[in-house]
């Protein structure tokens, strides 16, 4: 992500990059890979159907913090709860990938 927003959450940082405008679509990666793995196709289609689109880094992907000591689904679940609060723009659509997914 380029120049990402950094949301501090549940003592951590996450980092995020929203785009567009209008309701709001909060996009959730599995473990592993960063948030930008959705700019390639889903981000821009949902931009272009008028919605606002953050994606992030969850806890242990660079720029987030790194969170060496481990982190459940359940800190992930609170991680994306409290980036939607902080967003202060919800209710949001929340759509997520493999471990993202579950959360």
């Amino acid at each position: 992500m380029t120049a990402p927003n950094v949301a501090r959450v549940n003592g951590i940082d996450l980092a995020y990059e929203s785009s567009g405008a209008g309701p709001l679509v909060v996009m959730v990666m599995g473990t592993g890979s960063p948030g930008r793995v959705w700019k390639a196709h889903q981000q821009p289609n949902l931009v272009k159907a008028g919605y606002r689109v953050v994606v992030f880094d969850n806890r242990g992907i660079a720029p987030s913090s790194e969170c060496a000591e481990g982190f459940t689904i359940d800190d992930m679940v609170a991680d994306t709860a409290a980036l939607i609060e902080h967003l202060d723009d919800g209710p949001a659509v929340v759509i997520g990938t493999s471990l993202g997914g579950r959360v």
